[in-house]
């Protein structure tokens, strides 16, 4: 009885000895859980309220498909109306020349009105249309606007103490932009018509429509001249 009291007292002390240990350990796995990193972080109002940042690459690509619809729009057009007018100078230049014979009254008459009235430095493609309209090869019309132009000028050197310089002779004409091109008009033609209203298409008509009174004009003539001719001779065949 004696020996076996010393091993009893031994196991109890064992297992005093042994339940701190377990309570340690399971505060340590509280603590561990208390300090996990799967906690609700609430989001700040600051965060909340700020714009995502955008990048600028996304704007100029946008900016970029935008343009290009209108570029392309413009580039097209652009060749459009070079082939019309690449097409407008073969057929002026088609048209058989007459060599050093001078224009006829009427196409003198409709060169005349667009030198005074609309400009005296046609593009090659309202030479092209002029020519077309009343029949004039292409270099012929283009001669004589730079010959009336030389001429302008030896007479306002003749009538004016000073030479001309090229701004004062220049000082009736306007420039403007005209289907991508600049050209320089006469102040009355802009008082006639605003300078948004000048193309291709409206310089035909001017042209047409001056050339197609001329042509009414002459044949008008013609009528009277041989009118009277007729009743001359009628007036001499009933004399005695």
């Amino acid at each position: 009885m004696d020996v076996d009291e010393p091993a009893e007292s031994s196991s109890e002390l064992l297992l005093l000895s042994s339940e701190p240990a377990q309570r340690r350990t399971l505060r340590k796995r509280t603590n561990v859980s208390e300090k996990s990193s799967l906690k609700f972080n609430p989001i700040s109002t600051a965060s909340r309220g700020k714009p995502s940042a955008r990048d600028p690459s996304e704007d100029t690509l946008k900016k970029t498909a935008f343009k290009q619809p209108s570029l392309q729009g413009a580039t097209r057009g652009q060749s459009e109306r070079e082939a019309r007018v690449r097409g407008l100078k073969m057929r002026a230049l088609a048209i058989p020349s007459t060599g050093k014979t001078p224009a006829t009254t009427r196409q003198r008459l409709v060169m005349q009105m667009v030198y005074n009235e609309i400009t005296p430095y046609p593009d090659e493609a309202w030479v092209s249309q002029m020519g077309i309209i009343i029949n004039r090869e292409y270099h012929q019309v283009k001669n004589w606007f730079s010959n009336q132009r030389q001429k302008d000028a030896r007479e306002s050197r003749l009538h004016i103490s000073q030479p001309v310089t090229a701004s004062s002779s220049d000082s009736t004409l306007c420039k403007i932009t005209c289907e991508g091109r600049e050209l320089r008009l006469r102040t009355l033609a802009l008082e006639t018509c605003q300078a948004t209203d000048w193309s291709d298409s409206f310089f035909d008509e001017v042209v047409m429509i001056h050339n197609f009174r001329l042509l009414v004009k002459h044949s008008q003539d013609d009528a009277r001249a041989a009118e009277s001719v007729s009743s001359g001779d009628s007036t001499r065949a009933n004399s005695p």
